[in-house]
């Protein structure tokens, strides 16, 4: 255990394995929030992050990011370093000592680029302001997703009016009860115009959303537009990151 720090929301650890950092919440032994690799920063070793980021070949444009739940800062750091420079990214965290420790320990750096936000993800989604190409909700504690943020088709309509113009709201589920997955894939998906699920090949098991404002393309379509992305953006292991895409019902 490399560091404990109590919080509003219970205690976080930073705990190494290896070559592997961890951030985690409740215990050393809780549920794996973020991780990176000590010997190379860069990397992106947990598998929905690579998913999430694949959200990216639904939008029409990359200029606004937003991320509901920091964590180790893993998903927005990755858009920092491959997005262009004029792509400028927000974060909204609502526990002041995660943010603590993501800078601390998991080198998360704020710039004109990317900015954080200590408040709670409902409230801000519900205020004036940009709109965005992308939202994330990546939000957690080691019993699944807040209740504020995942249980009424009002924050998700609140998600889907701070979208842009041919947007993508893409939500993580992971550390549900299998009975609740049903209930929340069918609020999310009757915001939306249209969705679909992907999954990775992960051994965490976790379940990726994307939300559109108008019609998604085909499977096909969609793992060409994936490819085209990972050359761009020079991250080829984005190609292979999405193991199934299946379409679901608003």
């Amino acid at each position: 255990m490399v560091h404990e720090a109590d919080s509003p929301f219970g205690p976080v650890y930073v705990v190494d394995v290896g070559d592997q950092r961890s951030l985690r919440f409740d215990s050393p032994e809780g549920t794996l929030q973020s991780a990176i690799l000590k010997s190379d920063p860069l990397a992106v070793p947990i598998s929905y992050v690579r998913v999430a980021t694949a959200g990216l070949a639904l939008t029409q444009g990359r200029s606004r990011l937003l991320v509901v739940g920091l964590g180790g800062g893993s998903f927005p750091m990755l858009l920092h370093r491959l997005l262009p420079r004029r792509a400028r990214i927000d974060v909204v965290e609502l526990n002041p000592v995660v943010v603590d420790t993501a800078r601390r320990f998991f080198g998360v750096r704020e710039d004109h680029r990317l900015l954080i936000h200590v408040d709670e993800g409902s409230r801000f989604m519900t205020r004036q302001g940009p709109r965005y190409d992308l939202i994330f909700l990546d939000a957690f504690s080691d019993r699944g997703t807040p209740d504020h943020l995942k249980e009424s088709r009002a924050f998700f309509e609140d998600v889907r009016h701070r979208l842009s113009f041919g947007g993508v709201a893409v939500l993580n589920i992971a550390l549900e009860d299998p009975r609740n997955v049903a209930k929340r894939i069918e609020t999310f998906a009757s915001a939306f115009e249209d969705c679909a699920m992907l999954r990775g090949a992960s051994q965490y098991g976790n379940l990726i959303l994307v939300g559109t404002l108008e019609p998604l393309p085909s499977e096909p379509l969609f793992r060409q537009r994936l490819w085209r992305l990972a050359r761009e953006l020079d991250f080829p292991e984005l190609a292979e990151s999405v193991v199934s895409f299946k379409r679901v019902s608003g």
